[in-house]
């Protein structure tokens, strides 16, 4: 069984490191990729679990339903207060508040995909695992991998 705290505390690790920050936000921005889904595809890569391309196809869909509803709308509020409300004496604390609640939905986001994650039959004990590899070209799998060292 996957545990929630263990892959928040693996993503918020390597999510410190700023290479890898901005290569999963381009990746993110220019190639309509998840963060969460490709930190949780790495995660399970460092615990030599394998998965197959179906079951990150339920990841994906995992991921699409929260991004959809919930996330993306929530980004373009976020940034139309940005650009409209800039000069609001108060938008300090309120653009702090704003990425609060985001980083909430990421945990809930998080949440979701741990749950799919542990309804999967995992296969594990794979040396080399690569998971990265069923949702990205293989480019963008090398740059994450070097974006880590």
């Amino acid at each position: 069984m996957l545990n929630r705290a263990h892959f928040w505390q693996y993503a918020c690790d390597i999510y410190r490191n700023e290479q890898v920050q901005q290569v999963l936000l381009e990746y993110q921005d220019l190639h309509s990729k998840n963060v969460n889904l490709c930190l949780l595809l790495d995660y399970l890569s460092s615990l030599s679990i394998q998965l197959n391309a179906q079951q990150v196809q339920a990841l994906i869909a995992c991921v699409e339903r929260i991004d959809t509803t919930i996330l993306q709308p929530y980004r373009a509020t976020r940034r139309q207060v940005k650009s409209q409300c800039s000069d609001y004496p108060n938008y300090p604390s309120l653009r702090k508040s704003l990425l609060t609640t985001e980083l909430e939905l990421e945990k809930l986001q998080q949440h979701l995909l741990i749950e799919t994650a542990n309804h999967l039959c995992l296969t594990r004990d794979v040396p080399n695992a690569n998971n990265l590899i069923h949702y990205l070209p293989q480019p963008l799998v090398d740059r994450f991998e070097h974006a880590k060292t």
